[in-house]
């Protein structure tokens, strides 16, 4: 009734701009009747746990063609319960019923469109089965499981932003570098052993090279189990490989089966 601002108003009584201006147009509707606390008023109907269970279905199965987007956001998310159970949700309600459901927005492993899911399948399943053969023809070591993988590391750097006149096109040079270096590094999870080798090239002989100098770090009674993808290199019959160690190769095009320890060699990749 003074004329302050909704900023002003916020300012003194602890309300967001928002809130004030929301509150303004309901006092100028309906006076101070307007400006009355109307949180709670109604009813507020919540999910049934079988419609949570319906919600969560429809979260795992994926956008659907209808949904025009390759991934599901809260804001393509929220229309669903109105649609389907008729029940309206703000965009936080939505989240916050995500979260309970004990959903996170996670950004995936990439997935290639040639892998086969039965491979992978059968490559899971029979994982113990093969861990126990080589465990049969090693009876007196004590057998390592190591995860092997490569990383390219080189200099491809970005041009960012400059403060420059207004209607100029400003140039900066950019420094491309087609020098790189190769890290090949082995790890297992259960020991904490890790090895590595730097190397300005990746070709079957330099596979070799790890491997030699790999096995001669193993201690006599053990026997390392090496799990790695199926690159040429790793396949090539030029491939030699000492006595102290087997070899396991991943199912093709399946580079979402090696664990998360081989992540810090997998960062700046090309796999």
């Amino acid at each position: 009734m003074e004329g302050w601002t909704a900023p002003a108003v916020g300012m003194v009584v602890g309300l967001s701009r928002r809130v004030c201006q929301t509150g303004v147009a309901r006092y100028n509707a309906a006076g101070m009747d307007g400006l009355e606390d109307q949180r709670g008023s109604y009813e507020r109907i919540t999910l049934t746990v079988e419609q949570e269970a319906e919600l969560a279905e429809r979260i795992e199965a994926g956008p659907h063609e209808d949904d025009l987007v390759c991934s599901l956001r809260g804001q393509d998310l929220q229309p669903i319960p109105a649609s389907e159970f008729g029940v309206r949700r703000s965009l936080a309600a939505v989240y916050h019923l995500l979260h309970r459901l004990g959903y996170s927005y996670l950004r995936p492993r990439p997935r290639h469109r040639k892998a086969d899911p039965q491979a992978v399948a059968d490559f899971k399943q029979q994982w113990l089965e093969r861990l126990a053969e080589v465990s049969e023809q090693h009876p007196d070591k004590q057998l390592r499981v190591y995860f092997k993988d490569e990383s390219r590391f080189g200099q491809q750097c970005t041009t960012t932003a400059v403060w420059a006149r207004t209607g100029s096109h400003p140039t900066t040079a950019r420094q491309t570098e087609y020098e790189y270096l190769w890290v090949i590094g082995a790890v297992c999870p259960e020991a904490g052993h890790a090895e590595g080798l730097l190397s300005s090239t990746l070709n079957t002989a330099m596979i070799n090279v790890f491997l030699s100098q790999f096995a001669a770090t193993l201690p006599a009674d053990e026997h390392a189990v090496m799990v790695w993808d199926g690159a040429g290199f790793h396949r090539s019959g030029q491939r030699a490989v000492p006595e102290n160690i087997t070899l396991i190769q991943l199912p093709l095009y399946s580079p979402e089966l090696a664990p998360h320890w081989t992540l810090p060699l997998r960062a700046c990749g090309t796999i």
